[in-house]
């Protein structure tokens, strides 16, 4: 009952991103029985990502984990560092579902979208996130339009909002260091995560057992928010 319920076998997923958050992401569904395709840092330009699902003939599942992130004071914040955290966010994630969503409707036996967003998309949690929040805010919205357009097609789009789980460090360069609720240990009730804490709520949202989730922003934050 189990296996069938959270069983991925004879499914195809593609698990994009390099964080530590998608490698457990695609450790845990080929556990599952998923045949994954992990594409760790993928070009996100339409060709780039065209590319890429050429690659992936039959898709059932995509996990989006590619993200840009690091906090930078106000008045460091240049229009191109803006931009380059939004290309990735925002544009890359739509180009991203809606080849997935392409291929998906191709084979006619629905699928599953699941994005990687963060908490500090809707409660900000460190000082100079401008670019970083508003482009994962992006993303959520992004999630809750596939679900609402995809639906008639079985297809599922959701998202996971992590948060009190240290994975990636900053890229190197951001100027502004760690400072905000995000880092005061008092705000982390059951302490900090580790990416298997996430990984499972993903399985979750890609088998079975999660077929009629669908259009929710899903915080995995160990009650940081709560504190």
């Amino acid at each position: 009952m189990l296996n069938s319920l959270f069983g991925l076998s004879g499914k195809n997923a593609l698990v994009v991103g390099a964080g530590k958050v998608p490698h457990a992401i695609a450790s845990l569904f080929g556990s599952a029985g998923a045949a994954v395709t992990h594409a760790q840092e993928p070009e996100l330009t339409e060709e780039g990502v065209e590319a890429l699902f050429d690659g992936v003939p039959e898709l059932d599942i995509l996990v989006n984990g590619a993200i840009v992130t690091g906090p930078w004071p106000l008045d460091d914040l240049t229009m191109d560092e803006w931009d380059r955290v939004h290309a990735t966010n925002v544009r890359g994630a739509f180009l991203l579902m809606r080849q997935a969503v392409r291929t998906m409707r191709r084979h006619g036996r629905g699928g599953r979208l699941v994005n990687l967003s963060t908490i500090g998309s809707v409660h900000p949690v460190l000082h100079g996130n401008y670019a970083y929040g508003s482009s994962r805010a992006g993303m959520n919205a992004l999630t809750r339009q596939f679900a609402l357009d995809c639906a008639e097609d079985g297809i599922a789009s959701n998202a996971i909002l992590v948060g009190a789980v240290p994975s990636d460090p900053f890229p190197e360069g951001c100027p502004m260091p760690p400072k905000g609720p995000g880092v005061r240990p008092e705000r982390f009730p059951m302490g900090y995560g580790t990416p298997e804490d996430v990984a499972p709520v993903a399985l979750l949202l890609a088998s079975a057992a999660g077929r009629y989730i669908n259009g929710q922003t899903i915080v995995v934050d160990g009650g940081f928010q709560i504190a």
